[in-house]
């Protein structure tokens, strides 16, 4: 799945979208970004293995550490479907 960057955010768990461009500028989100029609996005998914905020926690310090929510949209559209 892909997000802009205000939807990734809001599923991640950031209080803003400042932390994702921060992110960006330190290139921490290269992998996980696509540019489609000169507008990027997060893929949220794995790879490798490892998914987009799994990937983001492995690489925050002691002292910028958040919670971060493991965002995975069939989980969350099952989810929806069975309420």
């Amino acid at each position: 799945m892909l997000c802009t960057f205000t939807e990734a955010y809001k599923c991640l768990g950031f209080k803003s979208r400042a932390s994702i461009y921060q992110l960006r500028d330190k290139g921490i989100l290269e992998p996980y970004l696509r540019r489609i029609n000169d507008q990027k996005y997060l893929f949220m998914g794995a790879i490798k293995g490892v998914t987009l905020a799994k990937h983001i926690q492995n690489n925050l310090t002691s002292n910028n550490w958040i919670p971060i929510n493991d965002y995975d949209l069939e989980k969350y559209i099952e989810l929806a479907k069975s309420q």
